[in-house]
């Protein structure tokens, strides 16, 4: 009886642990990438996306180049749970191009490293690192 109630116990943690995830990103495999975000059922913080960047990476990770930036107009419902599908490049309704300023996107290049996030103090789930390759978006996998 005792090892029911310790498995029920994690079991119930584990469960609650799982629904309390901040905002975080998923990437498809296509040219250009299509971004998903997701958000723990029970988080109590993290969970709206209040711009969104994609930028060239250097060998150290480091920022190297915005290239474009994309923020939900005001009013838009920016939670988790209402947010769409982001194609790279293409606004969507209730979104506004910040970067560039005119125009659009450049294309994503073979061979260049690229991530993709919210703002890091805000949402620091909301991030991922991929490269094109094959035509392809690959996730570069966190470290």
């Amino acid at each position: 009886m005792k090892s029911r109630l310790y498995i029920v116990a994690i079991l119930s943690l584990l469960l609650a642990v799982a629904g309390c995830r901040s905002l975080s990103i998923s990437i498809n495999d296509t040219n250009p990438p299509v971004f998903t975000f997701s958000a723990g059922q029970f988080a109590e913080c993290c969970t709206h996306l209040a711009l969104f960047t994609v930028y060239e990476v250097d060998a150290g990770k480091d920022v190297k180049n915005v290239i474009w930036e994309i923020r939900p107009k005001s009013g838009t419902d920016n939670s988790a749970t209402r947010l769409p599908q982001i194609t790279y490049g293409q606004v969507p309704p209730g979104f506004e191009q910040l970067i560039p300023s005119v125009g659009t996107a450049p294309a994503l290049q073979a061979g260049k490293v690229y991530a993709a996030s919210g703002p890091r103090i805000e949402v620091p789930d909301a991030f991922v690192m991929f490269r094109i390759e094959d035509g392809k978006a690959m996730r570069i996998p966190d470290e």
